[in-house]
């Protein structure tokens, strides 16, 4: 039931991750662990780089939401007993701002057919069964790659006798430590990702309460909680997947923060610092290299800067009335 629903994101999933497979096969060989392992990784960066005008827009519509917050307080505190009229100016404001709550959640939803698709395929996978644009051939190949020793088809959780010995598995304390290791670092990756994005892309005013970061806040501590034992109970594969998104994800945080960071936030301030150094590097480059051309330089400007006063100082000439506007 469940593949008959994910077929089209089945046959996308394992199409992409098959090409991949024969680009690395012709490298590492066809029937190589490290030919399997690139494939998922450059699977997921693949759907990573078609969604980043998605990524674009979640962190505008996340930066809007913030500078709303304000408003959308004084909203809730004066139609605190009219929910519906409430609903309506929330809707009302949103849309005049051209933001969305639902924005921020489109990158994340649409990521997840995809690790769905994946986690059927490797299930597939597991018991040696063809699957989408993977044959029998190519699954049998899959089913026995490892990722430092764990089968890429198997979890920490669920290894059956038979799926053990399709790939000549004798003992799981392997399979058992890359695991636990791989969903430490999964957890710690999701914390940290989180945590650098609440602490330097928000803004500093705490003068306004803002409900979100408080959830936000909570989420952060209990979530990393929930993805470790969640990644104990899916593939390892899946888990490369999902440590791989983190990556990126960090990736793309790292870009933001640095060249559109949320206004009044540290990121913002660190943006600023930069630009004002920067600034100074190439005078002190230009004074190094030609000092009478930035004496010169710093001439203009002053001067410039002078005569702006000097405008600005000039007395303002009366206005001239003639005799019939006087005697009105």
């Amino acid at each position: 039931m469940i593949d008959t629903i994910l077929s089209p994101i089945i046959w996308a999933t394992s199409f992409v991750m098959m090409l991949w497979h024969r680009a690395f096969g012709a490298i590492f060989g066809s029937g190589s662990s490290a030919s399997w392992v690139l494939s998922i990784i450059f699977l997921t960066i693949t759907i990573r780089a078609a969604m980043i005008p998605l990524f674009r827009k979640q962190i505008k519509s996340m930066q809007n939401m913030q500078r709303l917050q304000p408003q959308i307080q004084a909203l809730q505190k004066k139609y605190k007993l009219d929910k519906q009229k409430l609903q309506q100016e929330m809707m009302k404001l949103y849309k005049d701002n051209g933001t969305s709550p639902f924005a921020s959640c489109m990158p994340i939803l649409l990521q997840t057919p995809f690790f769905m698709g994946l986690y059927r395929v490797l299930s597939h996978v597991s018991a040696g069964n063809a699957v989408g644009a993977l044959s029998k051939t190519d699954s049998v190949s899959a089913q026995h790659a490892n990722f430092f020793g764990a089968p890429l088809s198997l979890s920490f959780l669920h290894h059956t006798p038979s799926q053990m010995q399709n790939i000549g598995l004798h003992s799981v304390t392997n399979l058992q430590i890359v695991a636990v290791i791989m969903a430490i670092i999964y957890a710690t990756s999701q914390f940290l990702t989180q945590r650098m994005m609440m602490a330097k892309n928000t803004n500093l005013d705490n003068s306004v309460p803002n409900p979100m970061m408080q959830s936000q806040k909570i989420m952060l501590y209990v979530m990393p909680f929930g993805m470790l034992f969640f990644s104990l109970n899916v593939q390892i594969g899946v888990v490369l997947y999902l440590m791989t998104t983190n990556v990126w994800t960090i990736g793309q945080q790292f870009y933001t923060l640095r060249n559109s960071p949320m206004p009044g936030s540290q990121a913002e301030k660190d943006m600023l610092a930069r630009r004002k150094a920067k600034e100074e590097r190439k005078h002190q480059e230009l004074v190094a290299k030609d000092p009478e051309a930035a004496k010169a330089l710093a001439g203009a400007n002053g001067s410039g800067a002078q005569d702006k006063v000097a405008v600005s100082r000039q007395r303002q000439q009366p206005v001239r009335t003639t005799r019939s506007k006087r005697k009105k």
